[in-house]
């Protein structure tokens, strides 16, 4: 290709990522054809029987007869007809022509993730891999764009209230800016990454997220993190993308596909633009589906974790494990109930014990117990602190001595 200056000249004018792509497709064309650029131009302008149209029909088909899919099969012709248009020789196909060239069947369905799914799944991930996840559903962008988030993008939002607009952002596929969210889940975690980059001296607008060296490496993060979980996905794909399906399902339940294509970056019209402003109200509500983090089973996230602060604390006065089971299965009428529960099993114990260190709820014992998030454990754990117990919001709970 070096010597061949249409080529070269249109490989050149593409996004770095765009062109490493096209710059493989468009080698399968040149072995398909056996000429170079700078031929199959000239051959173009003085085609008058439509010939190349039908050559890169013939083509798509023998991208498929080498074994490779149908999607890569459409995807390079797709970047063939783009050669064309860059030097203003556009093809053109008829309308049953132009409907086989899109023509892409699947071969493999992508797992449809559940909320409770992707709960299952950061209880067992490390902080890496919950970025992956939770800032994956709550963005909705394609692995490529992701992959380009960078700590200017989000840092200076941060500790804004949910959900969160990070402002345009532009995307590689379409040329179109996507307006992403923050949502509930993903808040503290990216707040925990930009402390990690601190303490690894990375506090450039500019230092990446995440270093990965390409987008396939979001979609082994998924894999690996699904079957940690035990996630069922039988003869699904698992795969990054299915973050982008995930909250797109749910979006389009709460406003217009205008609305939802223009956080995720999807073309729409111009007449069509809202202001993040606007769209930020509709994402609130569709939160309720995407988030895990504020509410499980329609309880409020705090009540739950005060609810397992008081158990922790039960067990940390030596109140046997059976006991506690056995409040549990009496399935009070609502949270608040087995809160009151409990604290009045706590209460009991504490008068029986006459310690006058123990507490009935953790609120009332000034300094014994207290609920940390992980970036401020280690300093406590260093001055004597114990770990309690581990929330399910992520914090955890310590006690004194």
């Amino acid at each position: 290709m070096e010597k061949d200056k249409a080529t070269e000249e249109w490989l050149n004018s593409q996004i770095k990522t765009t062109k490493a792509t096209y710059k493989t497709l468009w080698r399968y064309f040149l072995e398909f054809t056996g000429l170079t650029g700078d031929e199959i131009l000239e051959s173009r302008k003085a085609d008058k029987t439509y010939s190349w149209e039908k050559r890169v029909l013939q083509f798509k088909n023998w991208i498929t007869s080498k074994g490779l899919s149908e999607y890569t099969a459409t995807t390079a012709a797709q970047v063939v007809r783009g050669f064309f248009s860059f030097y203003r020789l556009t093809l053109k196909f008829r309308r049953t022509e132009s409907a086989r060239i899109r023509k892409a069947r699947r071969k493999t369905e992508d797992y449809r993730f559940s909320v409770d799914d992707l709960k299952r799944m950061t209880d067992v991930a490390d902080l890496e891999e919950k970025y992956v996840i939770v800032v994956g559903k709550s963005f909705g962008l394609r692995a490529g764009d992701f992959l380009k988030l960078t700590r200017g993008d989000l840092d200076p939002y941060i500790d804004r209230e949910v959900p969160i607009s990070i402002g345009e952002y532009g995307t590689q596929k379409e040329g179109v800016s996507a307006f992403p969210f923050i949502d509930g889940d993903a808040k503290p975690v990216i707040k925990l990454m930009l402390q990690n980059m601190n303490r690894e001296g990375r506090t450039k607008p500019n230092d990446r997220m995440r270093a990965f060296k390409d987008s396939i490496q979001l979609t082994r993060v998924m894999k690996r993190v699904a079957e940690k979980a035990g996630i069922e996905t039988g003869t699904k794909t698992v795969r990054f993308h299915c973050m982008r399906k995930f909250l797109i399902d749910h979006l389009s339940s709460y406003m217009s596909e205008s609305k939802w294509k223009q956080i995720v970056g999807k073309q729409i019209s111009e007449g069509a633009y809202v202001s993040p402003d606007t769209l930020r109200s509709d994402y609130e509500r569709a939160m309720v589906e995407t988030c895990f983090g504020k509410r499980i089973e329609g309880k409020d996230i705090q009540k739950l974790a005060k609810l397992e602060a008081l158990k922790a604390i039960a067990k940390s006065m030596g109140i046997e494990d059976r006991i506690i089971k056995r409040l549990e299965a009496r399935k009070p009428k609502s949270i608040e109930d087995e809160i009151s529960e409990f604290e009045k099993l706590l209460e009991n114990a504490k008068s029986e014990n006459e310690d006058p260190n123990d507490c009935a709820n953790g609120e009332h014992c000034g300094e014994a117990f207290k609920e940390v998030v992980e970036s401020e454990l280690l300093s406590y754990l260093q001055v004597g602190w114990t770990i309690v117990h581990n929330l399910q919001n992520g914090n955890v709970i310590i006690r004194k001595g």
